[in-house]
């Protein structure tokens, strides 16, 4: 289906994004070659470094745009689909990896002017590290990566290294798993959308001074059963979770997702390595084709009273897919506040924890 150009102006990227895209990720710095600034400036350089980073991250435009929030499943399933979309996704991907390297760095200036301080000093951090640790755990946390976040909190990783695999698990474990599923179930909608419906009237022809309809079964049956066979496990068009260029995953972590996306049982399939992931709901498609007969003639006439009610039972179908859409709309958006709020929480504790020890070391 041809998607058709997008007009979405307040959804455009930022004017400065090309010049932060092509330029290199800076080089880690050790310690020693900033000899020449104090601990105090080296540690508010790394701060002001950290909040830059995220500044431009927040700026990056994600999620449903203002303008089509509340828009029916058909325009929705064209954004999703569209290279608009696909680009603001490769933005996000960049500006968090900008935002990442500075915390690595800044890692290495807290460690080091953490080391400077008596050991009386030091206790007073480390408990605000187990601090920090123990609120970010409280956020709410999505139940899709609630025990692996646990896990990489509780692991004997230096703290550090902690922050950075738990925004690590959230960008690229949790946004970017409902990226790959908004995605992959736009292209499926909007697959439906033009082998389908834009045909649906070449298929019913009314006849008998309109007292009667002729549907075109063998036109589609076959339209069904494609979709159906291009939908269908194995291909990977029918996998929604994990992206399947990451491979599979556990059988509980796909389970945990399935769930979370209110999918049947039979939406949980097991690859053929072993591992598992979470395919799309194709029952309204199977349900839509059982409901058209197959004659040898290849069409059936039905009085209107017996098309309408045939018709509405077919409209149903399309529904549940339209309403599985906005449902995956609104996680997709859901999963956009809980990355840019568990970000914008952590660069908080990150600063307060700067400032604890500016504190001790002006002292």
């Amino acid at each position: 289906m041809k998607i058709a150009e997008s007009s979405h102006p307040g959804n455009s990227l930022p004017a400065d994004f090309n010049a932060i895209v092509d330029a290199p990720l800076p080089a880690e710095i050790p310690v020693e070659v900033h000899a020449g600034f104090s601990l105090i400036q080296l540690l508010e350089v790394s701060v002001k470094a950290l909040n830059r980073n995220l500044e431009n991250m927040l700026k990056c435009p994600a999620g449903v745009p203002r303008e089509l929030q509340g828009s029916p499943a058909e325009i929705l399933a064209q954004y999703f689909s569209s290279a608009e979309f696909a680009e603001q996704v490769d933005a996000k991907r960049i500006r968090s990896l900008m935002w990442t390297h500075p915390m690595r760095q800044s890692g290495t200036v807290f460690n080091h002017c953490l080391e400077t301080l008596p050991m009386e000093q030091r206790q007073e951090l480390y408990d605000e590290k187990d601090r920090i640790l123990d609120e970010l755990r409280e956020i709410s946390v999505p139940d899709e990566i609630a025990d692996e976040l646990d896990l990489r909190i509780n692991s004997s990783n230096e703290f550090f290294d902690k922050l950075l695999e738990l925004v690590d698990l959230i960008k690229n474990g949790y946004l970017a798993g409902y990226e790959h599923i908004i995605a992959a179930y736009s292209d499926f909608f909007s697959d439906f959308n033009a082998e389908i419906t834009a045909k649906m009237k070449d298929w019913i022809q009314g006849t008998d001074e309109g007292k009667s309809v002729i549907l075109m079964t063998s036109l589609l049956r076959p339209a069904l059963n494609k979709l159906i066979d291009k939908y269908t496990h194995p291909s990977l068009n029918s996998v929604l979770y994990p992206d399947p260029e990451k491979g599979g995953v556990s059988r509980d972590e796909a389970d945990n997702w399935r769930k979370a996306l209110g999918l049947p049982e039979s939406c949980l399939q097991k690859k053929a390595d072993g591992t598992y992931c979470v395919v799309m709901d194709i029952g309204p498609l199977t349900t839509m084709l059982d409901s058209v007969p197959s004659p040898w003639e290849g069409w059936v006439i039905w009085d209107t009273a017996k098309f309408q009610a045939w018709q509405t039972g077919f409209n149903a179908q399309e529904e549940r897919m339209k309403n599985t859409l906005q449902s995956f709309t609104q996680k997709y958006s859901n999963a956009n506040s809980y990355h840019d709020n568990f970000n914008k929480t952590l660069s908080s504790h990150l600063n307060q924890y700067a400032d604890m020890l500016k504190a001790m070391l002006n002292f």
